[in-house]
């Protein structure tokens, strides 16, 4: 619940306001095409994820659980 409540910056907040605004769109026209694009305005919001091209605004990983990737053995089968 902390992560939802912060954070909050300019991209986050424009999606949601995008999302209140198509959703708005969707209830006076009835498009469901409306309701579609502000369902996923509105995930994105929530869950702070903004994926355009190769370059994604997700939250960064925690680096402090210390994993180590141990290089991969491979046997070629006959």
């Amino acid at each position: 619940m902390k992560d939802l409540l912060s954070n909050w910056n300019f991209a986050r907040l424009l999606r949601l306001v995008l999302a209140g605004a198509f959703l708005g769109a969707a209830v006076s026209s009835g498009e469901w095409v409306a309701y579609v694009v502000a369902a996923v305005f509105g995930l994105q919001a929530i869950l702070n994820v903004g994926c355009c091209g190769t370059s994604c605004a997700a939250p960064p990983a925690d680096r402090k659980t210390g994993n180590i990737v141990q290089e991969v053995d491979y046997e070629e089968l006959h």
